[in-house]
């Protein structure tokens, strides 16, 4: 009678087990249903902001946010990934830049103009970018030129000034908050020639001037033609995919001449959510990721830290490095807001509240 009880109470529990089992697949199969194809990636995030960067508007004056949670801290050793492997600090300036400051300087990376004045004339020669190049102590700076993609700037060499009453096709109406900007239809091949593809291109000239890389503005240019040129933006079927795919022919292009020339886009995080972008490009940076959307040094809300978190959390699982710029001036929030930039593994740093860009912004170690 022993031997029978104990049989049993075998099989029971292998019943048991088996019908766990089969509970706990039909599960996953029901969260991949609903989530997406079993093995695709997805992502969920909280309400779109209106826009993104430096340059948007913000309809919200909600000041109750935080300075941003979601996901597990992952310190400072895991910021560096790929070309930027060895940054772990980096300076923004395009106003003003004196080449004598930025050589002196301690950053691992600088983003400048490639230009002292946007002009070709004040170009700096390749002889200028090695001297920035190095560092006081003998070791390697990375230096990335800023360049916009996006808007069409008066006062660069590509620019005619018969534009303004002849404009060629791709060319739309001029930036309000920004003069001597204007928007673009960067899908344009006309647009995208000056860049590459054509005789002295910008891209060229910023290679052939020794730049380690490109620091791409404005990707986020198809937000403002929603809200504002809703007649262009209709015309195209996937608008964010257009940005996507020009940037990755740029990148396939610059790469092609030199396979370690460094792409990063600034803002434009939805883009991130597609692969070939994220291919693409070696780092992505983000303005006012904790402060600013709704005034100077205001902390930003919640769901607006949290959906770009998520997107620039995406390109850095993808081994992409993730870099932050705060526009503050209060030394408590730089401290603070450097702190969780560092916990959230992103290569963070802090430049005056007035977004100008025209002063060697403070070596991160210094305010901590």
């Amino acid at each position: 009678m022993k031997f029978d009880i104990e049989s049993l109470l075998v099989v029971v529990i292998a019943v048991a087990a088996l019908a766990l089992t089969y509970v706990r697949q039909q599960r996953a199969a029901q969260r991949d249903r609903s989530g997406g194809e079993a093995g695709e990636e997805t992502v969920t995030k909280p309400r779109k902001p209106n826009a993104a960067g430096r340059r948007r508007p913000s309809d919200s004056s909600d000041e109750r946010g935080e300075r941003g949670d979601g996901g597990p801290p992952s310190g400072r050793a895991a910021i560096g990934a790929g070309l930027f492997e060895s940054v772990r600090n980096w300076g923004y300036q395009l106003q003003k830049v004196k080449l004598q400051e930025v050589a002196a300087s301690s950053f691992d990376l600088m983003v400048i103009d490639y230009s002292a004045d946007g002009s070709d004339e004040k170009a700096f020669t390749r002889a200028q970018v090695e001297r920035m190049q190095s560092k006081p102590d003998g070791s390697r700076r990375i230096m990335l030129s800023y360049m916009s993609v996006g808007e069409a700037e008066s006062y660069r060499y590509y620019w005619d000034p018969a534009w303004k009453s002849s404009p060629p096709s791709w060319l739309l109406d001029e930036n309000p908050e920004w003069p001597e900007n204007f928007a673009v239809r960067f899908w344009e091949p006309g647009w995208q020639r000056l860049f590459f593809g054509s005789e002295n291109a910008y891209l060229d000239r910023i290679i052939d001037s020794g730049f380690d890389g490109v620091y791409l503005d404005k990707c986020d240019v198809f937000e403002d033609l929603i809200q504002h040129n809703k007649k262009v933006a209709g015309t195209r079927q996937d608008i964010e995919g257009d940005m996507v795919e020009f940037v990755v022919r740029l990148s396939r292009y610059a790469k092609g001449r030199n396979p370690r020339f460094a792409i990063v886009m600034q803002n434009a995080e939805v883009l991130l959510e597609r692969e070939a972008l994220r291919q693409a490009i070696d780092g992505v940076a983000k303005e006012e990721l904790l402060y600013g959307l709704s005034g100077p040094e205001k902390v930003n809300p919640k769901d607006e830290v949290a959906y770009s978190k998520q997107a620039l959390d995406l390109a850095r699982s993808a081994g992409r490095t993730v870099f932050v710029v705060e526009y503050l001036s209060d030394r408590e929030k730089m401290r603070s807001a450097l702190a969780t930039l560092d916990q959230y593994g992103y290569v963070g740093t802090v430049s005056a509240k007035n977004r100008e860009l025209d002063r060697l912004n403070p070596d991160p170690s210094t305010i901590a």
